[in-house]
């Protein structure tokens, strides 16, 4: 069966990771708080923090020192991982890996006094597990069916990095994977309606995942053929039926190297459009001069749920996810600021965003998801048309995620935020991630 195979690899695979996957897994920490403290006085992230349980032993991070119980912090954890949409991203399998697997890992981390070297591989682990079951799940039908792949991939995550850190054995690992199929869940209608489910979405996912392998733990089992079977994963969340053939485990590339880490605080399919408008606004355009703009991108990103919406901007989520209230923002200020989320809509990027058409660029739909391109079209008052198309750069390097961590977070931390980046980087000198987490208090 798919997910005992899946299980078994797994375990094989975890002393086996070379030190760049480990790195790797450091940045993504360094990335999830980042957007933990970026986001802290997000609304959502208050409501998360205002239905957690008083006392426990779990770090809620960037709350002033609050602990609660384990699902609670890891919950609360998970919005803020995901509350300014600026978390990282895994292209394949289109989940946020970061913001269920690593809440998941830390808080089990924490609890068991885990070293920190054995946490990022865990979180490794966890991010191969998302990438693998949504390679055996994931089809064209699945977002046109209204489906949201962090909500249904991302229990399959803080599962396994839970299973690793608890020492389970192959068998108990299987069954805790097998019980987090049965969490997922996760629709796209908020991208429609403009509500702030979303941010709960991954939340559920990391706390569902994390409970399976404490349950199998105890004893509970799950549907062995839980993804395969006739009334599995495929069938229901891809509408694969009879003839799918058996999915493979295939470990020839580790998802935490193609994860990559957000330039902007917005939609990952609206990144490279985001720099590509940046270039333009280099060239010191006059916004109110764009008589009308096209974005030339993937078809994933033109028909992603919320991404094509030049006209209905009146909450966060909505701007967060528009491709033309992006561009709008990036040829008026420059770049894309999370205080352009907060309050009512500027006027003039409303006015802007619907000049802004979405249009599929055959080339960059082709290239997808290896390459993620983008092109901007301006045609101005004067009658000249100027174009620019993205730079390599808009996955973040790991300096730059460093960088992005000491934006967000050094005015709470202060020094504090350089001991947490070193113990990442050199995770043989922190023995107990408890330690470290008690930095985040």
């Amino acid at each position: 069966m798919f997910l005992g195979e899946l299980a078994e690899q797994l375990g094989a695979a975890a002393p086996r990771l070379t030190p760049d996957l480990i790195d790797q897994g450091g940045t993504c920490v360094l990335d999830a708080l980042a957007c933990a403290y970026g986001g802290r006085e997000m609304p959502w992230v208050a409501q998360a923090r205002a239905v957690a349980g008083a006392g426990g032993d779990s770090t809620i991070w960037a709350s002033g020192g609050r602990r609660s119980g384990l699902a609670d912090a890891v919950f609360a954890n998970a919005v803020g991982c995901h509350s300014l949409l600026h978390e990282d991203t895994h292209a394949e399998s289109r989940v946020h890996p970061g913001t269920v697997v690593i809440p998941a890992a830390l808080a089990i981390g924490e609890r068991l006094g885990s070293p920190m070297l054995d946490v990022l591989r865990a979180i490794v682990i966890g991010y191969e597990a998302v990438a693998q079951v949504a390679a055996t799940v994931l089809t064209d039908d699945f977002v046109a069916r209204g489906w949201r792949a962090s909500g249904v991939f991302g229990p399959f995550g803080a599962a396994a990095a839970t299973a690793h850190l608890l020492c389970l054995d192959r068998t108990t690992t299987a069954h805790a994977l097998a019980i987090a199929a049965s969490s997922a869940a996760g629709i796209c209608q908020w991208a429609r309606d403009g509500t702030t489910e979303v941010f709960f979405q991954n939340a559920n996912a990391c706390r569902a995942g994390l409970v399976a392998a404490l349950l199998a733990r105890e004893g509970a089992t799950g549907a062995a053929s839980a993804v395969e079977g006739t009334l599995g994963l495929q069938q229901a969340f891809g509408g694969t039926r009879d003839g799918a053939g058996k999915p493979e485990v295939r470990l020839d590339r580790m998802a935490v190297s193609a994860t990559f880490f957000k330039a902007h605080p917005s939609c990952a399919l609206t990144q490279e459009a985001i720099d590509a408008a940046q270039r333009l606004a280099e060239r010191r355009i006059d916004p109110d001069a764009v008589v009308e703009a096209t974005i030339h991108t993937s078809g994933a990103a033109a028909r992603y749920p919320g991404c094509d919406n030049g006209t209905s901007l009146s909450t966060t989520i909505s701007r967060q996810m528009s491709l033309q209230f992006a561009v709008a923002a990036a040829l008026t200020d420059g770049a894309l600021r999370p205080a352009r989320y907060t309050g009512p809509p500027d006027p003039g990027l409303v006015a802007l965003a619907k000049r802004i058409s979405v249009a599929v660029d055959p080339v960059a739909d082709r290239a997808y998801p290896r390459r993620r391109d983008a092109r901007v079209t301006v045609r101005l008052a004067d009658g000249r048309t100027v174009s620019a198309t993205n730079r390599d750069t808009v996955n973040l390097s790991a300096v730059r995620v460093v960088e992005k961590f000491h934006t967000y977070a050094a005015a709470v931390l202060g020094d504090d935020a350089t001991a947490i980046v070193r113990a990442v980087r050199d995770p043989g000198s922190c023995p107990d991630v408890a330690v470290f987490l008690a930095r985040l208090r």
